[in-house]
């Protein structure tokens, strides 16, 4: 079902470090989390944190330490910890709300999704649905696919937000902000900036290589 969100309210001038797609790559999480201890920024991840791991148990292992960065971002000198909603996690929630395992199982099982997992992710259900969309940080629109061009914020289709490439990845969306987002995979693997967009999803899960993004808000 397709739903629209209210406008995200904006927070108070910082330091953000935006980290794209995960995927269940536990060993470079770790990594880039190093880089960043005692920054005293905001870590945003931009959604898609499980699903298709290259290593073993590794989308536990990426949640737990997302939770406990969440519950103690001070332990890390962080100043707090947002997590982004994704297609990969609106796949899982989809399959959750089924009482046995039906069509939107198969789907999330085909892009990725690890059923043997499903008894732990149901102990959290309620925290994969509580996650937003969107944040905005200063100039900074953070979302997990982009948006549809010439739609206004509020607008936009959660369908939009964590699903859409074209005509996204192709034209002008419009916005009064510098969208940063993952899921569409860059070329090189490297971090794709464009004037009215910073792409972050370098293919962790295929490429060995996270990225994240330090930004001045």
């Amino acid at each position: 079902m397709t739903t629209r969100r209210s406008r995200p309210a904006a927070i108070a001038k910082g330091s953000v470090v935006a980290v794209g797609d995960v995927h269940g790559c536990a060993t470079l999480l770790q990594r880039e989390l190093d880089r960043h201890q005692g920054s005293g920024a905001e870590l945003i991840l931009l959604g898609d944190l499980i699903d298709r791991s290259p290593e073993a148990d590794g989308d536990r292992r990426v949640l737990e330490l997302v939770w406990l960065l969440q519950q103690n971002p001070d332990l890390w000198g962080l100043a707090g910890v947002t997590v982004l909603r994704g297609n990969h996690e609106q796949m899982l929630i989809d399959a959750l709300a089924e009482e046995e395992a039906d069509a939107a199982t198969d789907v999330w099982e085909w892009n990725g999704g690890d059923t043997e997992l499903l008894p732990f992710y149901r102990q959290h259900r309620a925290w994969f649905q509580a996650l937003p969309c969107t944040a905005i940080r200063g100039g900074y629109l953070f979302v997990h696919a982009g948006v549809r061009p010439g739609v206004p914020l509020e607008q936009q289709t959660d369908d939009d937000l964590i699903w859409i490439r074209q005509p996204f990845l192709s034209q002008p969306h419009g916005l009064p902000y510098t969208v940063v987002h993952g899921h569409s995979i860059t070329k090189d693997h490297r971090i794709d900036r464009r004037p009215d967009r910073i792409n972050l999803d370098t293919g962790a899960f295929k490429s060995g290589v996270l990225c994240s993004l330090s930004l001045d808000i």
